[in-house]
């Protein structure tokens, strides 16, 4: 049996998780922009990892837990990914909602999508299931900036939903996409938005990759200077810049993504303009810029430069500082 749902909906954008949601909020008949569903899923994190079990040995992630789930539980109703053991299942599942014409969001990891030919394990990944073909064993999927559908196999489908890899392992964790009509006003909706990913980064949250928050940025700056230690210390700056400034994520860590929202808030909600928040925002992505290019620079060094990763641990102590303020703001005027 072959199924595609009609009218099926992709926009290419920036981040993978906002362009999934845009696709199927598009595609349900409601036109938002990926900056608005980013902002309202609440998609500012921070994590910081060290273990000798990962590569880089120093990862950073700058995107909250949750993001997916949080959107449609503000828009709608109370929304949690959902997890099964059984791979063969866990298709015949998705195939079950796409013969209902129900698109569903899918994590995967980037390593088992041929298109983009890597061979490095990134689990988390957040793609929409659009069709499937039993004849040639395929999925169709919608992915960020490629155009169109893409087919994936059975195989490699299943393979990517139930990856272990580190630091994000997955058990073809998914969910459906069907949000009654009409949602909640988005005049309601974005100040809880922004209280509940304030709340998130001040209090911390648990996610697939540890802890997300603010806590985590003073970690990462105390830490930045002992990278002097680490064999993989290049890789590990190359990385963190590449995080910062370039794996989809508008160029400085989604806070100029998270910016962008905030300018569409403030038209809807002109009280919003007097707290300043979209140009705070700015201040503080232009603070990642920065600090990704400091990144960059270590790593094209021979050896650990001491002086400027003490550098860097001075420009995250400021980002820290910095997010905290916005974040106290944030829960005290909203």
């Amino acid at each position: 049996m072959k199924k595609l749902i009609k009218n099926w909906v992709h926009i290419p954008g920036l981040h993978c998780g906002s362009v999934a949601i845009r696709d199927v909020m598009t595609y349900q008949g409601y036109n938002l922009s990926e900056a608005m569903c980013f902002g309202i899923g609440g998609g500012l994190g921070f994590y910081y990892t060290v273990s000798e079990d990962i590569s880089p040995t120093r990862m950073i992630f700058v995107r909250g837990p949750e993001m997916e789930p949080t959107f449609f539980s503000l828009i709608d109703k109370p929304t949690s990914w959902k997890y099964e053991t059984d791979d063969e299942k866990a298709l015949e599942i998705a195939k079950e909602w796409i013969d209902k014409d129900i698109s569903i969001l899918i994590q995967t990891d980037v390593r088992y999508l041929d298109y983009y030919n890597s061979s490095t394990n990134f689990p988390g990944h957040v793609v929409s299931v659009w069709g499937y073909d039993d004849e040639t064993q395929t999925v169709f999927l919608a992915d960020t900036g490629f155009e169109g559908l893409q087919a994936v196999s059975y195989e490699k489908f299943k393979m990517g939903r139930s990856s272990k890899a580190p630091s994000n392992p997955l058990e073809n964790n998914w969910f459906e996409v069907n949000p009654a009509k009409p949602i909640r006003s988005l005049s309601e909706v974005i100040p809880e938005a922004i209280r509940e990913n304030a709340r998130k980064m001040m209090e911390g949250r648990r996610g697939g990759r540890g802890e997300s928050g603010v806590r985590m940025i003073k970690l990462w700056a105390e830490d930045l200077p002992n990278w002097t230690d680490a064999d993989d210390w290049k890789w590990c700056a190359r990385f963190g810049y590449q995080v910062i400034k370039k794996r989809g994520v508008c160029g400085a860590g989604f806070r100029w993504i998270y910016r962008d929202f905030l300018k569409e808030a403030e038209e809807i909600l002109p009280s919003l303009d007097e707290l300043r928040v979209s140009r705070e925002m700015d201040l503080i992505g232009n603070k990642w810029s920065n600090i990704s290019m400091v990144l960059k620079k270590i790593s094209e060094k021979e050896k650990p430069d001491k002086n400027l990763l003490n550098f860097a641990s001075d420009k995250a102590n400021e980002l820290w500082e910095l997010e905290e303020q916005f974040y106290r703001t944030a829960l005290k005027s909203l």
